[in-house]
């Protein structure tokens, strides 16, 4: 397996924790915790601290597989009977996000457009994506989420006197009960940053990588929440679906570029698909590691389409999603959370035989995985 840079994994750590949580789940922070919404992002994040301290620690008894290859190699049976029921979990993350970007693109480029149109373009899309490999995913994410934290960063330039900070008074007095509901609903999508330790060999996710990562987003999602709340306000804010959308529409640079928002659209959906590419990838990479004999390339298209159809049955709009979020965060925390410390607890490595012949085996499988890396190496690409 490839090892990638802490500025490669980093930025990929940013776009899994940002990358869908930015559309709507502002809204709904803002909804429970009202002007003191922007603590939400810190609260979960201080829960999703544990979870990746724990993957760290049992990435170091892994350097050279990812969580998937772990939990096979470490326990055969039981490995693949938890592995089943992450699949399935992958497997609803990405119909879910696949709604979620359909239902966007549909209502902000392509209003004409019928949605399962839509649906099987931006499939396309994913699927080629995800048939390159974790590298390509990796290079993209090297493109776009600079681009989509540049624009971040020049906002607050162009807003100006839009921005009324007195939205926020209180200042020192935030209503607990709602900052800690608002926060819920916000740990349900931060935790997709949980994501790459499946997908990354122990070797490239350090502790300066996955922190640093984490920080980042954070600190992207709170002045995200921040902007929107001092522009739109609260009162708007809680009722929207797609509140950074709106806040893009604020920005206006002289009568001739009015239409502003439609380039920033432009920098970022290709950032949102990629988040989805990434949730593809995962679900296939499941399934090759399930069965040993698979072809993960091959899965990638039978998996997209099982998740264009689930995307459609499990939620028929995106008002459903939009409910779901108070029980997919019991979901998300059992599976990001909790599981991760048990793994830490129970997966280990096999220990090396002791007869000639399981001498003579392990040294077959290090020269052949040692021939597999460089010729990973040589070509720059990770194929499922």
């Amino acid at each position: 397996m490839r090892q990638f840079t802490t500025r490669q994994i980093v930025l990929l750590g940013v776009l899994m924790e940002v990358g869908i949580t930015l559309i709507h789940a502002p809204a709904q922070a803002a909804d429970y915790a009202n002007q003191h919404a922007y603590w939400t992002c810190v609260i979960a994040a201080i829960v999703l601290c544990l979870p990746i301290w724990a993957m760290l620690r049992l990435k170091r008894r892994f350097p050279g597989q990812d969580l998937l290859q772990a939990m096979v190699s470490s326990h055969p049976v039981l490995g693949r009977m938890l592995l089943a029921v992450y699949l399935i979990l992958f497997l609803i993350i990405f119909a879910r996000d696949l709604r979620i970007i359909t239902d966007l693109v549909e209502v902000v480029l392509l209003p004409l457009t019928p949605i399962v149109v839509v649906s099987l373009i931006v499939l396309l899309t994913l699927a080629f994506m995800a048939k390159g490999g974790i590298s390509t995913i990796v290079n993209m994410t090297e493109i776009f989420v600079p681009l989509l934290i540049l624009t971040l960063l020049t906002m607050p330039l162009f807003f100006g006197r839009n921005m009324d900070f007195s939205v926020l008074r209180p200042y020192l007095h935030p209503e607990v009960d709602g900052v800690i509901k608002g926060s819920w609903r916000m740990l349900g999508y931060m935790a997709d940053i949980m994501i790459v330790p499946f997908v990354i060999s122990g070797k490239s996710y350090n502790g300066r990588s996955a922190w640093y990562g984490h920080l980042l987003g954070t600190a992207f999602l709170t002045l995200l929440m921040l902007l929107s709340e001092l522009v739109i306000g609260v009162p708007i804010l809680s009722r929207l679906f797609y509140p950074s959308y709106e806040l893009v529409r604020q920005l206006q640079l002289t009568d001739f570029l009015d239409r502003f928002d439609l380039f920033v659209a432009a920098l970022t959906v290709p950032t949102f698909l990629t988040k989805i590419g990434v949730d593809l990838y995962v679900t296939s990479l499941a399934v090759k590691r399930m069965f040993a004999h698979a072809w993960g390339s091959l899965m990638v298209w039978p998996v997209g389409l099982l998740g264009y159809v689930c995307s459609f049955m499990l939620f028929s709009n995106i008002v459903q999603i939009y409910d779901f979020s108070r029980e997919w965060t019991v979901v998300m925390i059992i599976f990001f959370v909790i599981m991760p410390l048990l793994l830490w607890m129970l997966l280990r490595p096999k220990s090396k035989g002791r007869g000639g012949d399981d001498k003579a085996s392990n040294g077959e499988r290090d020269s052949s995985s040692q021939k597999e890396s460089q010729l990973g190496g040589r070509t720059g690409h990770d194929h499922l």
